[in-house]
């Protein structure tokens, strides 16, 4: 079954209701410049995480990891866009009890994307494909080409399809892609910061119709 990730989540209303239709991890933005940043308030950023479901994934989305961060038990994972501006350092994702899972995102134009992905040094477990955008790491709201993101599974690493997924088209996504998980923030908004439930409810339920087809 694909897993689904809600990206964006600023408030404990949204992420419950997330997690109550359904959802395998949510999304906590700390990218300043993000609409949905949740960084400004770290101690209630913390306690929303800590209110979420301990078989939910609470994931945390950064531009710049720090090297040193080995993880609070709030963050199974780190999702990252480019590496940290001091290099990586001795011990950074060591095999601590809660040191988070990487997922090294990407962002993807074109053939040559794939190339970066192959050459790129950076700790990862999971990678994750977004649309590439001059004016923001993510949730824009843009899809890219997904025989793509399908070249891209013969890297050997799990995929995370991100990218101007909707309740609409999530169901051909992951027909084909067929990706471990897929990745969605204004696609399921009302506004940016605020989910709009039903979509949330029809974004996850076209998932796993898509999946069902396959059975």
């Amino acid at each position: 079954m694909t897993k689904i990730k809600i990206c964006g989540i600023t408030n404990s209303e949204d992420a419950e209701a997330a997690c109550a239709y359904g959802a395998d991890a949510l999304g906590f933005i700390f990218v300043p410049k993000s609409p949905r940043f949740v960084g400004a308030d770290l101690l209630q950023a913390r306690r929303m995480m800590h209110d979420v479901p301990p078989l939910v994934w609470r994931v945390g989305v950064f531009d710049h990891p720090n090297a040193d961060f080995s993880g609070p038990p709030e963050l199974h994972a780190i999702q990252y866009y480019n590496a940290p501006e001091q290099g990586w350092q001795s011990g950074s994702f060591a095999p601590y009890r809660h040191t988070p899972v990487p997922i090294k995102a990407f962002r993807v134009k074109d053939q040559e994307s794939l190339k970066e992905i192959v050459t790129d040094p950076c700790p990862k477990e999971l990678i994750l494909l977004d649309a590439y955008s001059p004016n923001a790491l993510g949730g824009t709201g843009e899809t890219f080409n997904w025989e793509l993101a399908k070249q891209a599974k013969h890297l050997g690493l799990p995929i995370i399809l991100a990218g101007g997924l909707t309740p609409e088209n999530v169901g051909e996504a992951v027909a084909t892609v067929r990706p471990y998980m897929v990745d969605v923030s204004s696609g399921v908004e009302a506004e940016p910061g605020r989910k709009d439930h039903d979509k949330l409810r029809r974004f996850i339920r076209a998932v796993r119709a898509a999946d069902l087809s396959f059975l």
